[in-house]
C-alpha cells in the first residue's frame, strides 16, 4: 500500500522538515508577491522534496485566496501533519472532508490519527469508525486491517498510561539536536556516540526543482561524547565518509567492529529520494574506502538504509544486515528487509522481506538489534500503538519471530518514536528520537522536528541465569559419588518459548568458560531452553522457567552432559507382532519418549537401528527377520520427521547374543531369550554435507 508508505518519506531517509519563515508581516511580504497557480507549483515542488513546512506555507496563503479548492486543502493538511503541526492538520482535515466528503474520504483516517498524535483518543476511535463506514477506496482492506491491528486507542492508550514504567527521559543539549532533524544515534561505547544531523542555523532554503542538490544543505554523521554525565557535540566522524551532495547518515558498527555500515542518499532525475547502504571495512589498523553493497541490495529504483546488525544463530558466522526498503514484494508500506554476506563469493545475498510477523500493511521503520539478547527494536504505525510511530520489541531472526510488544509509556508517546537504541553495557540506558513536545526554561519548543533523547529504566528486573556445565568423572570408585568434571569452550543456545504458537525463538550463542561456566540473560515470566553441545558429547537439553519472578536475581542452572558411548544403547520396551516385523502400539510410544527425543536434540549426529533375535528359527530367518525389523524402527522415526540420511537399519539376526540360548544342561533359556530379543542403537558419527562422517574415537 504505496499511499501509506509515502507519509513516512521523511524517516525512510532522513527527514527534510524545515522551520517556517517566523513573522506572519514576513510571511505575507514573501507570499504576497504570488499568485494563485505559482503558489500551488510551490506547493507542490516544497512538498516533492519533503519540506512540508514551505509547503503548508504556501498551501495556506492559496487557501486564504481559494478556501473552496477541496484538493488543495487536502494536501494543506497532509503538509500540516507530515510538518508535525498536528493542531492545524486537525481542522484542515475536517474542512477538507466537508468540502468532499466523497473525494477526501481518507482525511477522516488521518484526522483520526492525529487526534492520537493530541493524546485525543475517544475521538479517534470516533472518526476511525466513521472512516470504515463511509471510505470506499481499493486500499480500503489495507486500512482496515491497519486500524485493526491497532484496536480500541482510548482502551489501549488507558491501559498504557495505567502501566507507565518508571523511566527517566531527558532531551539531550543543544548543540548535538539542533532545529533540524536528529536521527540514528549510535553506542560506539557507553560515552561515545554518532548520530545523523544538519548543522545549519539557515531555517529555509531557496531548492531548484529540476537540479536541488545545487543548494540543498547535506546532512552528516557527527560524533558526541558523554563527559561528567554531559553529553556534548565532538565534530563530524571522521574518515571517508561524509561526501559533498550526498546526505550520509544511519551509521552502525558491525559486532565485532570490524565493519561499519551506514547510507548515502541523493535525488534521482525524478526528484525522488533514493538511499544506499555501504559498507567499510577494518583493514591492518585502517579502514577501508566505503563501498555499496551491490545492486541486489541497493536497488536503483527503490530507497535501501537504516542498518541494523545482527547473526544467524544457525549459522556461525554468518552477519544479518537488517535493513528498511521500499522495494516491491513487501507487506505494504515501509518494510524491514534482511541481506547476509556469502563468503564463497564475497557479495550480500538478495534481500528477504523479513515477514508478516513484524511487517504490516503500515510502516515498520528505525531496525536495531541489541547483540546481547538478539532483541530487534524498531517502530511501527501498523501495531497497536499510542500516537504515530510507537516503539516496538520482538525477539528472533530472519523471519522468525515473537509478537512485536509495544515499550510503553514513557518510551512511546503521542508523538513519533523512533531510532531506539540500547547502551554497550547498560541495557538499562539507551538513545531514542522523537518529535514530541519539549520545555525547557518555561519555553515549549513545539514538536516540529525530531530530537535525540536519553532514556534511563528505574526499576528495571535483571534476572541472570548462573550456568555451569558438567561431566561425571567415569573411573569413580563404586560406592563413591563421582566428582563434576567442567566442559570448558562447549556451545549454550539460548531460546525463548514464542507464547503465540509454542515454537522456540533462538536468542543467540555463547560458549562455557575455562572452568565450565556462563551467563545468559533472562527475563520475567517467560519460558527458556538452553542447549548444551560440545564435540564427543550429546547434547543436553534442559527448560528454564522465569514466570512469576519479578525482582532482579540470579538463577543456578546446572547441566550434566554426557559423552558419546561408543558401545550401542539399548531401547527398552520395543516389542514387535509375533513373528512379524511390525512394531506394536506400545513399542511406537517407546521410541516417541526415548530415541525420537535424542534424535531431535542430537540433529547432528547418525545412529545405526540395530535388531538381533534369539536363536529360535534358522539363522537365516531370523536375520531376515531383524533386518525388517530394524527398517520398521527406520520407517516410523522418518514419519516423525527424521532425515532418513542419518539412520542405518541393521539386522544381525542371532549373531551377537548378549545371554545364553540355552540353559548349561541344553534345556531351554527363556530368560536369555528375552534378553537377545532386543533393539539397539549405535552413535555411527556426525553428519557432513548429508551424509554420516563415521567416528572411530569420540
Amino acid at each position: 500500500m504505496r499511499g501509506i508508505s509515502k507519509t513516512l518519506v521523511c524517516v525512510l531517509a532522513f527527514a527534510f522538515i524545515w522551520c517556517a519563515v517566523d513573522g506572519q508581516a514576513e510571511k505575507d511580504n514573501v507570499l504576497g508577491k504570488y499568485g494563485l497557480e505559482q503558489l500551488k507549483r510551490l506547493g507542490k515542488q516544497s512538498a516533492e522534496l519533503n519540506d512540508f513546512s514551505s509547503a503548508s506555507m504556501y498551501f495556506e496563503e492559496y487557501c486564504k485566496r481559494k478556501p473552496a479548492d477541496y484538493k488543495i486543502t487536502y494536501q494543506l493538511a497532509e503538509s500540516y501533519r507530515l510538518a508535525k503541526d498536528y493542531r492545524n492538520a486537525q481542522d484542515a482535515y475536517l474542512k477538507a472532508y466537508n468540502l468532499n466528503p466523497t473525494k477526501n474520504a481518507l482525511a477522516l483516517y488521518h484526522y483520526a490519527n492525529v487526534q492520537k498524535s493530541l493524546g485525543n483518543y475517544k475521538k479517534a476511535d470516533e472518526y476511525f469508525s466513521k472512516f470504515k463506514k463511509e471510505y470506499k477506496g481499493a486500499d480500503k482492506g489495507d486500512y482496515t486491517k491497519l486500524i485493526k491491528n491497532n484496536g480500541l486507542a482510548a482502551q489501549f492508550a488507558d491501559s498504557m498510561s495505567r502501566n507507565a514504567q518508571k523511566i527517566a527521559i531527558e532531551h539531550l543539549p543543544d548543540g548535538i539536536n539542533t532545529i533540524h532533524v536528529e536521527s540514528s544515534p549510535f553506542f560506539i561505547n557507553d560515552t561515545t556516540i554518532i548520530y545523523g544531523s544538519l548543522k545549519t542555523d539557515q531555517t529555509t532554503f531557496d531548492f531548484n526543482a529540476k537540479d536541488s542538490t545545487s543548494d540543498e544543505p547535506m546532512r552528516k554523521i557527527y560524533v558526541a561524547i558523554r563527559d561528567s554525565n554531559e553529553w556534548r557535540d565532538e565534530g563530524e566522524l571522521p574518515g571517508f565518509y561524509n561526501v559533498p551532495g550526498q546526505h550520509t547518515l544511519n551509521g552502525v558498527y558491525s559486532q565485532d567492529k570490524l565493519r561499519f555500515y551506514f547510507t548515502r542518499c541523493k535525488r534521482n532525475n525524478r526528484n525522488k529520494v533514493i538511499c544506499a547502504i555501504y559498507v567499510s571495512f577494518f583493514n591492518n589498523g585502517t579502514w577501508t574506502e566505503p563501498v555499496s553493497l551491490g545492486s541486489e541490495v541497493n536497488n536503483p529504483k527503490f530507497t535501501s538504509t537504516q542498518p541494523a546488525i545482527g547473526a544467524n544463530s544457525k549459522k556461525r558466522g554468518e552477519e544479518i544486515i537488517y535493513f528498511v526498503s521500499d522495494r516491491d514484494g513487501g507487506k505494504g508500506g515501509i518494510d524491514i528487509w534482511y541481506t547476509s554476506f556469502d563468503n564463497k563469493t564475497k557479495t550480500y545475498k538478495e534481500p528477504v522481506n523479513a515477514g508478516s510477523k513484524i511487517n504490516t500493511s503500515g510502516d515498520e521503520v528505525s531496525p536495531f538489534v541489541d547483540p546481547k539478547t538478539q532483541t530487534l527494536y524498531f517502530s511501527s504505525d501498523g501495531w497497536q500503538g499510542i500516537g504515530g510511530l510507537d516503539i516496538f520489541k520482538t525477539n528472533g531472526e530472519l523471519k522468525n519471530w515473537t509478537h512485536p510488544q509495544n515499550l510503553g509509556m514513557p518510551i512511546n508517546s503521542n508523538y513519533d518514536d523512533l531510532y531506539f537504541v540500547t547502551a554497550p553495557d547498560n541495557k538499562d540506558n539507551g538513545l531514542l528520537v522523537s518529535n514530541r513536545p519539549v520545555s525547557e526554561n518555561g519555553v515549549n519548543r513545539g514538536s516540529c522536528c525530531d530530537d535525540i533523547f536519553e532514556y534511563i529504566y528505574l526499576d528495571a528486573v535483571h534476572l541472570k541465569g548462573k550456568g555451569f556445565l558438567y561431566e561425571l568423572e567415569p573411573s569413580a570408585r563404586k560406592g563413591k559419588r563421582p566428582a563434576m568434571i567442567p566442559v570448558r569452550r562447549a556451545s549454550i543456545l539460548l531460546e525463548m518459548r514464542n507464547k503465540e504458537d509454542s515454537t522456540y525463538i533462538s536468542l543467540g550463542r555463547s560458549s562455557t568458560d575455562e572452568s565450565g561456566h556462563f551467563n545468559v540473560d533472562l527475563n520475567p515470566n517467560q519460558e527458556y531452553r538452553i542447549t548444551a553441545r560440545k564435540e564427543g558429547y550429546l547434547n543436553e537439553v534442559i527448560a528454564v522457567n522465569t514466570m512469576g519472578k519479578n525482582r532482579s536475581g540470579d538463577i543456578s542452572i546446572d547441566i550434566h552432559i554426557r559423552a558419546i558411548p561408543e558401545a550401542p544403547l539399548l531401547l527398552t520396551n520395543i516389542y514387535y507382532e509375533f513373528a512379524s516385523p511390525l512394531l506394536t502400539q506400545k513399542a511406537k510410544q517407546a521410541l516417541d519418549t526415548t530415541l525420537v527425543i535424542f534424535l531431535q536434540r542430537n540433529a547432528d549426529l547418525g545412529v545405526e537401528i540395530r535388531s538381533h533375535t534369539d536363536a529360535i528359527g534358522s539363522d537365516e530367518s531370523n536375520m531376515i527377520l531383524s533386518q525388517k525389523r530394524a527398517e520398521s524402527v527406520v520407517s516410523y522415526l522418518v514419519e516423525k520427521g527424521i532425515d532418513a540420511n542419518r539412520l542405518r537399519a541393521k539386522g544381525y539376526g542371532e549373531t551377537m547374543p548378549v545371554a545364553p540360548n540355552t540353559k548349561p544342561d541344553g534345556s531351554d533359556n527363556p530368560k536369555g531369550r528375552q534378553l537377545n530379543r532386543r533393539t539397539e542403537f549405535k552413535i555411527l558419527g556426525k553428519m557432513r554435507d548429508g551424509q554420516i562422517r563415521e567416528e572411530t574415537d569420540f
